[in-house]
C-alpha cells in the first residue's frame, strides 16, 4: 500500500488500465474484448480468472488479483502483456512518435518505461514489473498517487530528494539534506514511519508518508518546510527557509497554472502536485 499504490477497477470502469486488464487477461488466456471498457464480458473473463488462481471470485480487480494478474515484462518480451503495457503510450515529449502497440518490447518501449520509472521515483530498470504496473493501475479518473522516493536515490535522479530530506529535518531528523537518500535518510524515513503505524515500514517515502510529513507554509514562515517547498517551486529560489515575497510570488505563480487558488498557501494540494511535475 505505502510503495504500491494499486488501484481497483471494476465493471462500469472505463480507462487505459482497464485496456491493460484486458491484454493481461488475454495473456493468461482469457478471451476478451481489448476496449478500455469494463463491462460484463470483462468481468466474466476476470471471474474465471480468479477461480483458476484460488482467488475470491467478486469480479473485481483488487490488489490481490492485479498482482496475480500482472506478467512482468522487459527488453525481448513478445505478446499481450507487451501490449499491456504499451497501450498506456507511457510518458513522451513533443515531437516524439507514437508508441507502436505491436507486442515487442523494444528499445523504445524500454525508454519510455524508464521515463515513467524516473516520473514516479521508481527503480529505473526499464522492466514492467509489479512495481511499475502498480502505478500503471492508477492510469484511471481519480486521485492520482504519491511518487516514491527510494533509499539510494539523488537529486539527479530523483528531485524529491532535497524536499524529503528537508520535510524529515521539519520532523525532528537529525539527517543532512545533501540531496542522496542514503542509509541515514532511509533510517529516518523508518522512524518517523513508526511513529505512525506499525505496518508498511520501509526505507521508502511512499503513498502514506507524504500526507504526513507535509507541513503547510505560507509568507513569513520560515524553516525546513519552506526549504523544502523552495526546492520544489520552479524559478531557481535562494533556499533559505524564509517564506519571503519572492517565494510568495513564485508559488502563486505555480498555482495559476498547476494548483489554483493563487493563494499563495502551499497546503496539501499544492505540495501534492509539487511533487508531481517535472522541471527540468
Amino acid at each position: 500500500m505505502n510503495v504500491e499504490p494499486w488501484k481497483t477497477a471494476s465493471q462500469g470502469a472505463v480507462s487505459q488500465a482497464v485496456s491493460g486488464i484486458q491484454y493481461l487477461l488475454k495473456a493468461h488466456g482469457h478471451a476478451v474484448a481489448t476496449d478500455g471498457s469494463f463491462g460484463p464480458g470483462t468481468k466474466a473473463a476476470v471471474i474465471a480468472f480468479q477461480k483458476a488462481k484460488g482467488l475470491p471470485a467478486d469480479g473485481v480487480v483488487g490488489t490481490v488479483t492485479w498482482q496475480k494478474l500482472v506478467i512482468a515484462t522487459s527488453s525481448g518480451s513478445a505478446g499481450d502483456a507487451v501490449r499491456a503495457v504499451q497501450q498506456f503510450g507511457l510518458l513522451s515529449s513533443p515531437g516524439d512518435e507514437p508508441l507502436v502497440v505491436d507486442g515487442s518490447y523494444g528499445p523504445t518501449t524500454t525508454a519510455r518505461v524508464k521515463d515513467l520509472q524516473r516520473s514516479w521515483g521508481l527503480t529505473m530498470d526499464g522492466a514492467a514489473g509489479q512495481e511499475a504496473w502498480s502505478f500503471l493501475s492508477t492510469f484511471a479518473p481519480g486521485p492520482r498517487p504519491w511518487p516514491l522516493v527510494k533509499q539510494g536515490a539523488t537529486q539527479a535522479t530523483n528531485w524529491r530528494v532535497l524536499a524529503a530530506q528537508h520535510l524529515l529535518r521539519a520532523h525532528g531528523a537529525t539527517i543532512t539534506a545533501d540531496g542522496s537518500f542514503g542509509p541515514a535518510s532511509g533510517n529516518a524515513i523508518r522512524t518517523f514511519q513508526q511513529t505512525l503505524r506499525a505496518t508498511f515500514i520501509s526505507t521508502t517515502v511512499g503513498q502514506l508518508d507524504w500526507p504526513a510529513l507535509i507541513v503547510t507554509v505560507k509568507l513569513g514562515d520560515k524553516g525546513e518546510a519552506v526549504k523544502a517547498v523552495q526546492t520544489l517551486v520552479p524559478g531557481g529560489l535562494t533556499v533559505d527557509g524564509s517564506f519571503g515575497p519572492s517565494t510568495d510570488a513564485a508559488v502563486r505563480n505555480y498555482q495559476t497554472m498547476f494548483s489554483p487558488p493563487s493563494d499563495g498557501i502551499v497546503g496539501p494540494n499544492t505540495w501534492h502536485t509539487l511533487t508531481l511535475a517535472i522541471f527540468d
